[in-house]
């Protein structure tokens, strides 16, 4: 049986974990969410399934493919609350996997026997699964190895440290 994995769409992409190219716009970013993720389904094999909260379908919304379907809630609508009705439906839920930070979920997902990951936690899978190298992965995100998501005052070297601490892929180690 495939894994399938049911990610909090909004809660990965503002996942401090996750790259973005720095020039996209809202709508931009959820694509380019999607397209990784697509990517990654078809690497895998996994069956992903996202949800957006609060959203109506965008005109120009990426099609889903084989392995990945998209739900957007109906204005108003929480993606929480998609999420834990899917959880609630599951028949196979030792098959299953919740991506999303949120404790709420993640208790609700627990409670069913589906197991979890922080959006953290599923980035790093997900970058060691779609890139090996740092230049694969700055291709992925269409932005140079040196850009940054948030503006910090450290130094270059404290950068470079903390790269290349979570970088070090633990199966090498």
């Amino acid at each position: 049986m495939k894994e399938s994995i049911i990610i909090d769409g909004y809660n990965l992409l503002n996942s401090r974990a996750f790259m973005l190219p720095e020039h996209l716009d809202f709508e931009g970013q959820r694509e380019h969410l999607i397209r990784i993720l697509k990517s990654y389904s078809a690497k895998t094999g996994s069956r992903i399934t996202i949800v957006f909260d609060n959203s109506q379908k965008p005109a120009n919304a990426s099609r889903p493919s084989k392995n990945l379907q998209l739900i957007y809630g109906a204005p108003g609508q929480e993606a929480d609350d998609v999420i834990k009705n899917l959880l609630r439906s599951e028949k196979h839920p030792a098959a299953m996997t919740i991506v999303s930070s949120d404790r709420a979920i993640r208790f609700s997902a627990k409670d069913h026997g589906i197991s979890c990951l922080t959006s953290e936690e599923f980035c790093r899978i997900l970058y060691s699964k779609t890139a090996s190298t740092r230049k694969q992965r700055s291709a992925l995100t269409d932005a140079p190895p040196s850009s940054k998501k948030y503006g910090a005052n450290i130094s270059d070297k404290e950068v470079k440290f903390w790269k290349d601490l979570f970088e070090q892929d633990p199966a090498d180690e």
